[in-house]
């Protein structure tokens, strides 16, 4: 039913959470990036420690041998082209998007929720238009989960805003999914 999570944490913990498909935006604290050919590895892959002592910095990569470092993006960085590009794609089409705990305001990951928006607004141009004849295609529906409304709520992006703390809410969203879903 979910298909893909896009987030800006770097924690790891949607994975461990169980999380099948996670497109980490800013990169990830337990993952070193190749720059040069954009392979990624687990950090584990490296002895960062032996590679201190030995003098042998910055590492290598296994694929390219450019040097490598570590996976989070920080501000003035490009973010990774095929995940900003697989995100895309996501934001694009998807049916339902569900925007949990963010401010909204951080760039270019704020634009995903406008660039969904912008494929409704599409779906429904074609509609009125009498084009409506791409099989499957629907409007995206946006919803927020805040403590507080963003600017996406403001800007009219979102459909619908759940204001609370995400940790309660996000349980009784997915408990309402199961029980509909029996």
């Amino acid at each position: 039913m979910l298909k893909s999570v896009l987030t800006q944490n770097i924690d790891g913990l949607h994975e461990k959470a169980g999380s099948q498909r996670v497109l980490e935006y800013h990169g990830s604290v337990f993952k070193l990036r190749c720059p040069s050919c954009g392979s990624r590895f687990r950090r584990d892959e490296y002895n960062l420690e032996a590679l201190i002592l030995e003098g042998q910095l910055p590492p290598r990569c296994g694929k390219c041998g450019g040097a490598v470092k570590g996976d989070v993006v920080h501000f003035n960085e490009p973010i990774p082209s095929d995940v900003a590009h697989e995100s895309l794609e996501e934001a694009w089409k998807c049916d339902l998007m569900l925007i949990c705990g963010t401010s909204a305001v951080v760039y270019p990951f704020a634009q995903l929720p406008r660039i969904a928006r912008q494929h409704q607004v599409e779906v429904e141009q074609k509609a009125k238009s009498g084009l409506y004849f791409v099989k499957n295609e629907a409007a995206t529906v946006i919803v927020e989960v805040n403590a507080e409304p963003t600017p996406l709520t403001s800007e009219g992006i979102s459909d619908y805003l759940i204001q609370g703390r995400t940790a309660e809410i996000l349980p009784k969203i997915v408990e309402a999914v199961k029980t509909l879903s029996r």
